[in-house]
């Protein structure tokens, strides 16, 4: 009788632990299931299914020209444009195709004037072709690690 008294206690004591233990899960979002910018850009979601990922800009020094890096991607059924003003200068327009991918480095998308130095953030803005913009800051960095060294040509 004691044997099963225990067991009815160890089995009862398991359970109430599986239970608090599953309340964590109820009360925490899974971290890994965010979206999150992995790398030294920034990650801009611009409309549904229009994402700018890992935008940067690389430049040697303040008011050099700068490199601009990251990519466009249309995940939706739509043509997009999306229009990048980086800094003090005019929009660049990037046109995006429906479920295709921008390279803006491979596209040679730059801009003639980088208004902060290496280090800084670039005020700029990401828009679409009907008016919306959202305003960030822009991370600038130079060629002192790979594979930056590669694009301003310091390797």
């Amino acid at each position: 009788m004691a044997r099963t008294i225990r067991r009815s206690a160890i089995a009862a004591t398991m359970l109430g632990a599986a239970l608090v233990l599953a309340g964590c899960s109820v009360a925490n979002p899974i971290t890994t299931q965010m979206e999150y910018a992995p790398s030294d850009g920034i990650r801009v979601e611009v409309a549904d299914g229009v994402v700018v990922e890992n935008l940067m800009v690389l430049t040697e020094s303040e008011g050099g020209e700068g490199h601009v890096v990251g990519a466009v991607v249309n995940r939706s059924r739509e043509n997009a444009l999306v229009t990048l003003s980086l800094g003090e200068g005019n929009g660049v327009p990037v046109r995006v195709p429906a479920g295709k991918t921008a390279n803006l480095l491979d596209d040679g998308v730059r801009i003639a004037s980088v208004d902060v130095a290496p280090g800084g953030l670039l005020p700029s803005t990401v828009g679409l072709e009907d008016g919306a913009q959202i305003s960030v800051s822009v991370p600038v960095l130079d060629g002192t690690i790979p594979p930056y060294d590669e694009v301003l040509g310091q390797a």
